[in-house]
């Protein structure tokens, strides 16, 4: 590679004048003809500044790296939720030059805790186990987790502002007069090595709805399912059955949503006017359906693209220090949460 006095010999210009041409150097008064022949010669020679070396390096470090993602089980479609996640990686991935090694799907039963340390990265799409996380921790401390709403000191998380957006959908029916809220969401079991855990814990959507009618001195009425439209169906079902006083319903997906607008329809139960419907992932079906449906939308694209951004800091910039990012999803208001008509 070139250096400055080679620069200087050939321009006639002292080594100081060059370097601080080459490095942009603003407070040097020159010429734009003395700055262009420097400029010039430089690119001749090939000559590589202190920052583009450095960009070259940092690229190389990055091609050079080895980085695994490492997967729940995940609702399918072009346009799902977790489809998008992967997406957001697999871009930002690519346009950074880093290498993404493998993908896996778990549960694994004969996955090896030891093969964590074959890479420099891990990031993990879904709720895992924490025994599962710990065993991981042990052979690789750059984990970076999406989609999970424990806290920790260890990993790096990204997630949605889900408690925010929650607490903005409930107020809004509260101030349309809605005080029987119901809530249908899906469970939550910690992934691991050979399965799911049998206890589940209990979603952040389902956490910030209870938390939220017992300060407003509500009755909450909880209804924890599968992810899939038959449940939120059957949900549904079962609330109608009840015949308790109902006005506003959310549910944890748009799937569970579907399957409750179903249950609706043969029972004659009119959205919004006798029951207003918030759901949550906006996804394509939330448009479509009759009436349209108010549903949250997270930035689930943008959640996987952040992940690669705290693999890259940590790679590069060598951080240790755990870090979360949290991504603002926001309501996108529809008909069936429209005010009941008077």
């Amino acid at each position: 590679m070139a250096s400055i006095r080679q620069i200087a010999r050939l321009t006639g210009y002292s080594p100081a004048t060059v370097s601080r041409v080459l490095n942009h150097d603003d407070r040097l008064a020159v010429k734009a003809t003395t700055r262009e022949k420097i400029i010039q010669t430089a690119a001749a020679l090939h000559y590589e500044t202190h920052e583009h070396h450095g960009e070259r390096v940092r690229a190389m470090n990055l091609q050079r790296s080895r980085i695994l993602v490492l997967l729940t089980h995940q609702d399918s479609g072009p346009t799902s939720y977790f489809t998008e996640i992967n997406r957001g990686i697999k871009m930002a991935a690519q346009e950074h030059g880093l290498p993404i090694s493998a993908w896996l799907m778990f549960p694994q039963p004969d996955f090896d805790y030891r093969r964590a340390a074959d890479y420099h990265v891990l990031i993990l799409v879904g709720t895992f186990s924490q025994h599962f996380l710990t065993q991981l921790y042990q052979y690789n401390q750059n984990l970076i987790i999406i989609d999970d709403y424990r806290y920790s000191d260890r990993y790096d998380l990204v997630r949605n502002n889900y408690e925010a957006v929650m607490h903005q959908a409930l107020d809004q029916l509260y101030r349309q007069g809605q005080r029987h809220i119901f809530f249908i969401g899906g469970a939550i079991n910690p992934v691991a090595a050979r399965g799911s855990e049998q206890t589940g814990i209990a979603d952040i959507r389902t956490r910030v709805y209870e938390n939220w009618m017992q300060v407003h001195h509500l009755t909450a009425h909880t209804y924890v399912t599968r992810w899939i439209e038959a449940d939120g169906h059957h949900a549904m079902t079962a609330i109608l059955d009840r015949r308790l006083p109902i006005d506003a319903l959310v549910t944890a997906s748009d799937r569970l949503a579907v399957g409750a607008y179903q249950a609706l329809h043969e029972r004659g139960v009119a959205v919004p006017d006798n029951l207003a419907v918030v759901s949550f992932d906006d996804s394509a079906q939330a448009a479509q359906l009759t009436p349209p449906l108010s549903s949250i939308r997270p930035h689930s694209y943008e959640m996987g693209r952040a992940a690669v951004r705290l693999a890259i800091e940590r790679l590069i910039d060598r951080r240790t220090v755990a870090e979360q990012v949290i991504l603002p999803s926001c309501l996108v208001e529809r008909a069936s949460s429209a005010p009941r008509s008077k």
